[in-house]
């Protein structure tokens, strides 16, 4: 993944008046040529998701320029960037660059990197593979490279343009076992006999050491990456199906999310957030000061409620919003005369219900009908949300001569479990000495001997299923509500036997770009504070990086009901939490509520306790994933009322 450090200075004024213009260039690659050595992945599925993203932050349809596939050769993307881009750029422009493809690293050849590497873009045309006198890295976009191009378009943009660019490729390796879908390659760019003496303890090596003395004169600019230098770049499957690039589907579906004042930090809190609640195993990356407002504050912002795109007929309507807006099918709206605010006392012209989503758009499907006329006028807002589709992808590979065949039926009976040859959420391999679980980033979930019987490898398999599946869905469970909104943060107090207290943090706890960092045996407590406008009830959900999921308040021997915080109210949890092994990124999810709800039975610890909890989010719980098969969901989630809870989730590193 490219990294390249930007220095920002205050912005110096401009003499002359200039309509600020925004323009922007897009390259994705997805289908290398077989001969490159590159796997294909699916960068295309990007384009048009980044380009509902820049319509919503402002930029015109005409401004976007696009390379894909044979024409994104280095040659190709180096003439746009340094010709048609830069040339329709004038000062005060803001400007946007954005990568989609492989990433590999490459040897540095002028010896500016302190790692003996330099990271590179994998244009169309360049190779995997260093054969010394044929090809060395020739057709490679080197870091050192796009350096020079973006310092041009930050002079010619000047100190009162801005600059962003995002790259959703990575230079790290790709799955051992080829299941899910990484953007890189393990392999260096480097001759024979190359000896790498990375040391990444010593220096942060995502970022070059190369520095200009001209930022004063340039425009600021801002990086988002969709990993760290050391990680695998792995696509996610949307809600449609279809996979994107981890930064440009996250990238998407925060621009959709975020208030019209967001700052950059708060853009790229919701990115990571997104990413890392679909991936336990990569961190996105920001380069420049995250502090400042997103485009120079020329941002649309998110209106609380959408339009009608299409009126096919009285039952049938097309809406200007989809998945990236967090609406999926089975989703319930609700028509209401325009300048409606609260829809609590509201009294909708007709409802609908989501049939088909797809990342910009909806179909919407109207039982009782609706006229053209109130259709297009209305302002259309959720009603009830859905969580979308629970089905857990499964493939099989490998003889299975040891298992018992009629064991597969059991498991594609499960509602939840689905067989599918590509786009496994899971893998069941059949490796000589033992079977493997995995799931699409190469992490085992379980093992199982060949000689199990039949019921003790039916219901492991089965329980590792259910809760992988329980922690992929809680992970990507959010909903928000400003009136009921608790945050909380972890408070160091003690490590290694120095004790700390919530003013005597290390500085070294939270890195400038908002990763959250511990260390194995590190105890910490949790500090609550409600920022809504109504008090609320809140529990604590904990997913490992295993995929375990704990409760860690309310515990077995306490109420729901203990939990509770009044508006601008504050209060540290007594307990201590430790942090323990398996170490890697862990997810803290706060939960919420108007009325207290019991999630002690998501506890993986403890089985299932007696529960007759009638909230709606709660029976949305109870239908995840529960050992009890008569609880169990069909694979669509139940309806929530909208604003129902709101959930505050923290994700951190456990390290060494």
């Amino acid at each position: 993944m490219i990294r390249i450090v930007f220095f920002i200075l205050f912005l110096i004024p401009l003499t002359g008046l200039h309509a600020q213009n925004k323009k922007a260039l897009i390259v994705a690659i997805g289908n290398y040529p077989s001969v490159s050595g590159f796997r294909s992945i699916n960068s295309i599925n990007d384009i048009p998701i980044i380009q509902n993203a820049l319509l919503k932050l402002g930029f015109k349809e005409n401004n976007i320029q696009i390379i894909t596939e044979e024409a994104a050769t280095k040659k190709n993307i180096v003439s746009a960037l340094e010709n048609d881009f830069l040339k329709s750029l004038q000062p005060g422009d803001i400007a946007y660059f954005h990568f989609s493809g492989h990433g590999q690293q490459v040897i540095d050849l002028n010896g500016d990197e302190l790692d003996g590497l330099d990271e590179a873009l994998v244009p169309y045309d360049a190779l995997a593979e260093f054969v010394p006198g044929i090809y060395e890295g020739q057709n490679h976009l080197i870091d050192d490279d796009l350096y020079l191009i973006y310092s041009k378009i930050r002079m010619v943009l000047g100190p009162k343009g801005h600059f962003l660019a995002t790259i959703d490729a990575c230079h790290s390796g790709t799955s051992t076992r080829h299941i899910g879908c990484a953007r890189g390659t393990d392999i260096i760019l480097a001759p024979p006999g190359f000896n790498n003496q990375r040391n990444e303890k010593k220096q942060d090596l995502s970022q070059s050491e190369t520095q200009n003395a001209d930022e004063s004169k340039m425009a600021s600019m801002v990086a988002l990456f969709g990993s760290t230098a050391s990680q695998l770049n792995y696509e996610i499957q949307a809600e449609d199906g279809k996979n994107y690039g981890a930064l440009s589907y996250a990238f998407s579906k925060a621009v959709n999310s975020i208030p019209s004042d967001a700052s950059y930090q708060q853009l790229f809190d919701r990115i990571r957030l997104i990413i890392q609640s679909n991936s336990n195993n990569q961190i996105p990356e920001a380069s420049g000061i995250l502090a400042q407002p997103v485009l120079g504050g020329k941002y649309l912002g998110t209106p609380n409620y959408f339009s009608v795109r299409e009126w096919q007929n009285k039952n049938t309507v097309v809406i200007e919003a989809g998945f990236l807006n967090g609406i999926t099918s089975g989703t319930v709206i609700g028509f209401y005369p325009p300048e409606t605010r609260e829809i609590s006392n509201a009294i909708p012209i007709t409802t609908g219900v989501i049939k088909e989503a797809a990342a910009s758009k909806c179909i919407a499907e109207i039982t009782q009908g609706i006229s053209m006329e109130d259709a297009l006028h209305s302002w259309v807002i959720v009603k009830e949300e859905n969580f979308g589709n629970l089905q857990i992808q499964l493939q099989l590979r490998g003889e299975f001569k040891s298992v018992d065949p009629d064991i597969w039926k059991e498991i594609f009976e499960l509602p939840y479990i689905k067989k599918t040859d590509t786009s496994a959420d899971l893998v069941l391999i059949d490796d000589p000495n033992k079977i493997v679980l995995v799931n699409k980033f190469d992490n085992q979930i379980a093992e199982f001997s060949h000689s199990s019987s039949r019921s003790d490898f039916f219901y492991k398999l089965k329980s590792a299923l259910t809760q992988y599946g329980q922690s992929q869905f809680l992970r990507k469970l959010n909903q928000e509500n400003k009136q009921i909104a608790i945050e909380f943060k972890l408070i160091l107090v003690a490590r290694n036997g120095i004790q700390y207290s919530e003013k005597t943090q290390p500085e070294n706890l939270n890195a400038p770009d908002g990763k959250i960092s511990f260390k194995e045996g590190d105890q910490v407590k949790i500090k609550v504070t409600n920022t809504g406008s109504k008090p609320a009830y809140y529990s604590l959900l904990d997913i490992q990086p295993n995929n375990q999921t704990n409760v860690l308040f309310p515990q077995a021997n306490e109420s729901p009901s203990d939990y509770y915080l009044i508006p601008d109210a504050s209060f540290i949890i007594p307990k201590v939490f430790r942090l323990d092994p398996p170490l890697g990124q862990e997810l803290f999810k706060l939960v919420a509520t108007k009325n207290p709800v019991n999630l002690r039975p998501l506890d993986q610890r403890r089985g299932m306790g007696d529960d007759s909890d009638k909230d709606p989010f709660a029976k949305v719980i109870k239908l995840s994933y529960y050992k009890d098969d008569t609880l169990l969901t069909r694979g669509i989630t139940s309806n929530v009322p909208a604003g129902q809870v709101n959930i505050y989730s923290v994700p951190f590193v456990i390290e060494k």
